[in-house]
């Protein structure tokens, strides 16, 4: 998520630089961002409550059932710039998250991203062994320096986020060009 953050942060810079707006990113016309929210709030809320009766199968049932309403709401938003391409990042997630349990995560990776106790990865998270399904999948790039270790799906997720809102802040998006195309009548055949 913090990557996630960052790449659109310096997105939204490159296309203010090259002479967009704030203005036309706040006017992107995102199709039930509730669902997004929601979602997020849904998933949160499991994490800090953390009740006793939740068991491991639980924790990834609230997990995939939050990760399905992001799934509609990249589908519902298909056509806006970056969105295939942060979509395919989020289901590179969910198939190794789905395929092992949690996101599996390179004890080598996190060493080399200045971690220092990597035993300590938090439910959502394994230490990837020989027995993790798809392990290219998992956590096992490191970001050095930042205690960080992400995934392919991350930098997928992170550079379609990071497109959209540099699309969005430079209005380069084919929206915005049908929008701004003065309708003038057709001439009729004759």
């Amino acid at each position: 998520m913090i990557l996630a953050l960052v790449v659109a942060v310096i997105a939204a810079v490159f296309g203010l630089i090259r002479g967009g707006s704030l203005d036309a990113l706040s006017q992107t016309k995102l199709r039930w961002l509730p669902l997004l929210f929601g979602a997020l709030v849904f998933q949160a809320g499991f994490d800090l409550w953390n009740p006793d009766w939740l068991s491991d199968t639980g924790d990834l049932a609230v997990l995939l059932v939050s990760h399905v309403a992001v799934a509609v709401f990249f589908a519902l938003n298909w056509k806006l710039a970056g969105m295939a391409l942060a979509a395919a990042g989020f289901v590179l997630n969910v198939i190794v998250i789905a395929a092992n349990g949690a996101m599996p995560v390179s004890q080598r990776a996190s060493e080399l991203a200045g971690l220092e106790d990597v035993g300590e990865l938090g439910v959502k998270h394994e230490l990837l062994d020989d027995g993790t399904a798809v392990p290219w999948l998992a956590d096992v790039i490191p970001v050095p320096g930042t205690g960080k270790v992400v995934s392919l799906g991350d930098v997928l997720l992170a550079a379609g986020i990071g497109w959209l809102v540099y699309r969005r802040t430079t209005a380069m998006d084919s929206e915005d060009a049908e929008e701004a195309r003065p309708s003038t009548p057709r001439a009729a055949s004759g």
